[in-house]
């Protein structure tokens, strides 16, 4: 009774599952073509079928060289003809990837995140003064943003001068007075640096210039 009936558990592993089958099928009768010219026809039609039954692989860059290498994988590697790509090694298609390495370097701060130290650290490398107080600004508002939204904390400016040192482990001295956080913070500096640059007028010279300047203009 089971020679009437043929199952997939009895029949060759399906190596590509994409094609199915039937096609696999196909790409055994090809190999026992002995005429090399009419393999390789043959075997050019299979390529057309493999665009009909994986269309997207069409999305894919040099496509057709990936469709030309799946039907010598699904061969085998026993397909002989003069293909328009070279066959591929088989070496390499079973070759396993390289162990990716997981960072080692513990979370001081888990809910900062591994990022953040990374940048801490390119912070102590920086040498001009300026920047880098820049450059913690930025950091420490990250920080309060991060610790409101995974602790539900309002940490302070001495928190996180704490914190910024402690993660750059001592090589960076934050002073928590000097610490903007937030937006109107950073306004209030520039406001006053361009105060102090104008001579003490209000608004600044600038200013003053550009609206007599918009004036003209209307």
């Amino acid at each position: 009774m089971s020679d009437l009936f043929q199952y997939n558990t009895q029949s060759k592993k399906l190596i590509i599952s994409e094609y199915g089958r039937s096609f696999q099928d196909m790409v055994e009768h090809v190999l026992s073509i002995a005429d090399r010219d009419k393999r390789l026809k043959m075997s050019e039609a299979l390529i057309s079928v493999m665009e009909i039954l994986n269309p997207s692989v069409k999305e894919q860059a040099d496509y057709k060289q990936k469709l030309w290498d799946h039907l010598h994988i699904i061969s085998e590697f026993k397909l002989d003809v003069d293909g328009p790509y070279p066959a591929p090694e088989q070496n390499k298609i079973h070759q396993k990837p390289d162990r990716v390495e997981y960072p080692s370097l513990p979370i001081k701060f888990r809910f900062y995140g591994r990022n953040l130290q990374f940048m801490v650290q390119k912070a102590t490398n920086l040498e001009n003064a300026e920047l880098q107080g820049e450059f913690l600004n930025l950091l420490a508002s990250f920080m309060t943003n991060s610790s409101r939204n995974w602790n539900n904390e309002n940490l302070s400016n001495n928190q996180l001068a704490e914190h910024l040192e402690a993660l750059s482990q001592n090589k960076l001295k934050v002073n928590p007075e000097e610490l903007e956080i937030t937006l109107e913070q950073r306004k209030k500096k520039f406001f006053k640096h361009n105060n102090n640059n104008s001579g003490g007028n209000s608004g600044g010279g600038k200013f003053h210039k550009n609206k007599k300047y918009n004036n003209y203009k209307k």
